[in-house]
């Protein structure tokens, strides 16, 4: 008789089994996820941690080039509201049919003060790379060991005008 019983026993059909650890694994990434975000992971001595730098605008632009074809040049004005020095830039710009990143290291921005490139230092092909999408402006800044990029601390500009 008891051999009846126990077949008897009916237990959570396999569909609904499935949907439960779906949610709850659901809910549990939900909840993992909203922690991490509150976490700051910055070393206490990140020497990116006061490096910050804004786009001005240039016309109806945040950047703008003069020239065309191969012979192009991107001017831009940079301000350093960060509280330490800059000690160059890394300047990726992406195009139609490719990207272009340049490194200006013999530049220095002060905190405090602007960066406003109106000569030729920065070419662009647009026959190689075609119409640009945008620019990203990637600070460095000098350390004990040399030089860091700081990746995210970089700004965007996506209104690129002519100059």
């Amino acid at each position: 008789m008891r051999t009846k019983s126990r077949l008897n026993k009916r237990g959570v059909s396999p569909l609904i089994a499935t949907v439960l650890l779906i949610s709850f694994a659901v809910a549990l990434g939900s909840v993992v996820l909203n922690w991490g975000k509150n976490l700051d992971i910055s070393k206490p001595g990140d020497s990116c941690s006061g490096a910050a730098i804004k786009i001005r605008n240039i016309g109806d632009g945040e950047v703008c080039y003069s020239g065309s074809g191969s012979n192009a040049a991107i001017r831009f004005i940079l301000d350093n509201s960060g509280s330490v020095d800059i000690a160059g830039l890394g300047i990726w710009i992406v195009g139609d049919k490719g990207t272009k990143l340049l490194d200006l290291d013999n530049i220095e921005i002060k905190s405090g003060e602007l960066l406003d490139v109106k000569d030729d230092r920065v070419k662009y092909d647009f026959n190689a790379y075609g119409r640009i999408n945008h620019i990203q402006f990637i600070p460095k800044v000098k350390t004990q060991n040399g030089v860091d990029i700081c990746p995210k601390n970089s700004v965007k500009a996506e209104k690129i005008a002519i100059c």
